[in-house]
């Protein structure tokens, strides 16, 4: 008895499979390029209102220096809370560098 049909048959199984398995890799990872295009817009839209609030948390934290005793009872919540201002530092590009970040 010939081994070559058995050989044949488990050779274009496994190539069938492969083929299988690039397609379903090659679907996913559109899928996951398409997810990560859909987010594009949500992080865009959350880093503007991250700069805005952080420029609010600046201008409550100027006032406070300033002898503002209702944004320095703001500041002082906050900072019960571990969220620091620091009212010097400009808006970065990064959300790590922004300048009211929790402290715990």
């Amino acid at each position: 008895m010939s081994a070559f049909l058995p050989i044949l048959i488990i050779g274009l199984v496994l190539i069938a499979w492969f083929a299988f398995q690039a397609t379903q890799l090659r679907m996913e990872r559109d899928a996951m390029r398409e997810a990560i295009t859909n987010q594009d817009k949500a992080v865009a839209d959350s880093k503007k209102l991250r700069d805005s609030l952080d420029a609010i948390a600046r201008g409550t934290a100027r006032l406070a220096d300033g002898g503002n005793a209702n944004a320095r009872l703001i500041v002082d919540e906050l900072k019960k809370r571990g969220i620091t201002i620091s009212p010097d530092q400009p808006t970065s590009g990064s959300a790590m560098d922004a300048p009211a970040t929790p402290t715990k």
